[in-house]
């Protein structure tokens, strides 16, 4: 394995926890002919003296500053002298077994910078000292080994920064293994005080020509069904002129309208007005002017999201573990077979398992029940409503996608009933390719809300398959029913699963089980109408809200609920699933970019705007209310009529996502298809996104860099409400259900 230093992956599977009370977050066209730009001029450097690093003294006590143990143990304080010490009960096995470290601050090309520090250890030991990337391969734009004596001691180091500037480089002390240093070397200390970073020669500076145009007219860059909603919405340059629709085969307008000042909108600080050119059903290419302003070229065809589908299916089949992909089936990501080893049990290192199958969950390789189970139902369940529109010959075979991982979560079921909770390594891997992550693979221990969502799916599957496969029908019920039996004798689990002190992987966290049993109990109800389902399912109600995701199960269970035949509709269900029904419409209507999500962008964005959408098309089966116009501009904002501009479907539209975080893409250099990125983040919860986007309004929170896993992750799970939705909108086009 190529030396490199992992930085602590706070990856989309360590949102926030919530409680039970309140509703729950969830978590190619032509070239337009010109486009209203937003440039930002680079930023002069001055030469101020002043320390890059912040609380460089410790005043503020540890703030600014952290350890990254990969496998050794290190505590921190600040001592009675105002020094910060380092208490190395373990070095662990490599050199980044502990890793102090610094972020927010910058390295810009050219310039030239200088570092000064005091420090000491109580055992005589080299350290070593790296300003590097923090991503990918880790690798150091500066590095030096640092002899620690017992006195203590200042040290001054001078570099010039020789590649690209970093907005969001990581400064960091390995303090693990090195030279001739054992595993068993002995608790020490290390002192250290004084950091100071500052910038001592600009001269040669670099100026980064790196700059992204945005549109001043947003609009769904894949394009729109001739019934549906059409808007573009305007801003900057574009308002108070007059509108066109241009047919880019004529050259000529087909339509167009004056547009005002616009309202301002304060989750995105622009003033915004909307052009809507639904009354155009023609199919064909466009794009939208508005003065010098310019939006990017769509189509309008009846066949306009059957590429986008087919990709957001096989999206699936790339993340697929356990098996080679070909390079007929995969083609530039082709790999060998991964993770195929036993995994050990967590519980009991004694024992070993097979878990080898199901989806890579996201950007790393760790495989979750709780996402692959709401993933795979969201398939079955866009199935089980749309039939018409999978059974297309042009089609990934959604069912054979679902089976792949649904066979992997048979084999995560234990014998009692209890489902695990996840098997991954300990940490997460460095840039590499699924076959190169060979570290012990580790079954954590089972949980409620896994065992929950497993009873939910399965029932689903046993219904799906029946018509299909009965053998698979049969063993999918009778999981289901033993995992519904593991609730029933099992405790509600008020502090969910967490990581123990060795595993740093996703904990998909959930303090709240009562919607997963919620959702397990109505889908077995309406699987066999069993009216003892029925009684347990109405003993656990909700009353952390009616959404979907893998956090916040309860919409799922409402809807099965509401289409079981023999539903007598719950008066406090219906007017609580209604509400949340309103509130989604509500959100949207309100907003110009018809997004469904106001003031704060949560972590995976764009899975609650998905999931929305999904939500919609859910309640028109369940309660027959539907609202075409918000579940239009859900999928639009998802593809180009959003306040950033971007198209989040990777390789669709103009303006796409094409740097994720996501380690084959990372690897092979170029980026899968189809796959979902997080979208907005106000809460910043990456270096790079705290270093770029501070200050920036909610709704622009996203940046295309694979160093932002809070913004630029993709996920199985944000795949699957896409693919819901655009099978419902698909199918409500052609006039289906």
């Amino acid at each position: 394995m190529k030396k490199r230093i992992l930085a602590l992956f706070l990856t989309l599977s360590m949102v926030t926890a919530v409680g039970c009370k309140g509703t729950a977050p969830e978590d190619a066209t032509s070239e337009p002919k010109e486009e209203a730009t937003v440039e930002v001029e680079p930023e002069e450097t001055p030469l101020t003296g002043e320390n890059l690093l912040q609380n460089g003294d410790f005043t503020s006590g540890l703030s600014g500053w952290d350890t990254y143990c990969y496998d050794g143990e290190c505590g921190l304080l600040v001592n009675k002298d105002g020094a910060l010490d380092c208490c190395i009960k373990s070095v662990g096995s490599v050199d980044y077994g502990v890793q102090l470290f610094h972020d927010s601050f910058s390295l810009d090309e050219g310039c030239v910078y200088k570092l000064t520090f005091d420090a000491y250890s109580d055992t005589a030991r080299p350290i070593q000292m790296r300003f590097q990337i923090n991503g990918g391969d880790y690798h150091a734009y500066y590095e030096e080994v640092v002899d620690l004596g017992t006195e203590n001691k200042s040290y001054e180091y001078t570099f010039t920064m020789n590649e690209a500037s970093d907005p969001a480089p990581r400064f960091c002390l390995n303090m693990g293994v090195m030279g001739d240093m054992g595993a068993d070397f002995a608790e020490h200390h290390i002192i250290m005080d004084n950091f100071v970073l500052t910038l001592e020669d600009n001269s040669n500076k670099v100026e980064s020509n790196s700059q992204v145009s945005i549109p001043d007219i947003a609009v769904n860059q894949i394009g729109y069904l001739p019934n549906a909603l059409k808007t573009a919405t305007i801003k900057g340059s574009g308002l108070e002129q007059t509108a066109k629709l241009i047919n880019e085969k004529t050259g000529k307008a087909v339509y167009e309208e004056a547009i005002g000042k616009g309202e301002k909108n304060a989750d995105t600080g622009d003033r915004e007005a909307v052009f809507d050119f639904s009354s155009i059903k023609d199919e064909g290419t466009y794009h939208v002017e508005a003065g010098d302003a310019i939006s990017p070229s769509f189509v309008i065809s009846k066949s306009v999201y059957d590429d986008a589908l087919a990709a957001a299916i096989k999206m699936l089949h790339y993340q697929r573990c356990g098996c080679e992909l070909t390079k007929n089936e995969a083609g530039d990501f082709a790999h060998p077979a991964c993770h195929d080893s036993k995994a050990v049990l967590y519980e009991d290192n004694s024992k070993k398992l097979d878990v080898t199958g199901g989806w890579h969950d996201a950007g790393d390789y760790g495989r979750y029940s709780v996402a692959g189970a709401v993933t795979a139902a969201d398939l079955l369940l866009a199935y089980e409503n749309y039939r018409d529109v999978f059974d297309k010959k042009n089609l990934p075979d959604v069912l054979e996608e679902a089976k792949y991982e649904l066979d992997w979560l048979l084999k995560m079921q234990r014998s009692d009933g209890g489902v695990y909770h996840k098997v991954t390594c300990r940490n997460f891997p460095g840039e590499v390719m699924p076959q190169d992550e060979t570290d012990e693979l580790v079954v954590m221990p089972v949980s409620t809300t896994a065992t929950g969502d497993f009873a939910a799916v399965m029932a689903i599957a046993s219904r799906v398959y029946e018509k299909t496969d009965k053998a698979y029908s049969k063993k999918c019920f009778d999981a289901a029913v033993k995992a519904a039996s593991y609730l029933d004798t099992t405790p509600h689990d008020s502090t969910g699963y967490r990581n123990p002190s060795d595993v740093t992987t996703g904990e998909y966290e959930d303090t709240c089980d009562v919607d997963e049993r919620f959702w397990a109990y109505a889908e077995l109800y309406k699987t066999t109408g069993d009216k003892a389902y029925e009684e347990k399912m109405v003993s656990e109600l909700p009353n952390n809200g009616y959404t979907l995701g893998w956090q916040g199960v309860a919409g799922y269970g409402a809807y099965a609920y509401f289409t079981s035949k023999s539903a007598t509709l719950l008066p406090d269900v219906k007017k609580d699933a209604e509400a949340a029904a309103k509130e989604i419409r509500g959100f949207a209507h309100s907003n110009a970019y018809g997004s469904s999500i106001i003031t704060n962008y949560p972590w995976g964005s764009n899975l609650t705007i998905a999931n929305n959408g999904e939500y919609l098309l859910m309640m028109k089966e369940a309660l027959g209310e539907y609202d075409k116009e918000t579940v239009d501009k859900q999928l639009n904002y998802l593809f180009g009529n959003n306040a950033t501009g971007y198209c989040f479907m990777t390789g669709f539209g103009t303006l796409y996502t094409d740097h994720p975080h996501h380690r084959p893409s990372q690897v092979v250099g170029k980026t899968v298809p189809g796959m979902i990125a997080g979208g907005p983040n106000n809460g910043l919860n990456d270096p790079y996104a705290a270093n770029v986007l501070r200050g920036v309004p909610a709704a622009k929170c996203y940046v295309d860099n694979a160093q932002s896993y809070s913004t630029n992750e993709i996920a199985i799970y944000w795949n699957s409400p896409v693919i819901y939705l655009l099978a419902g909108e698909i199918s409500e086009s052609k006039g289906g259900r």
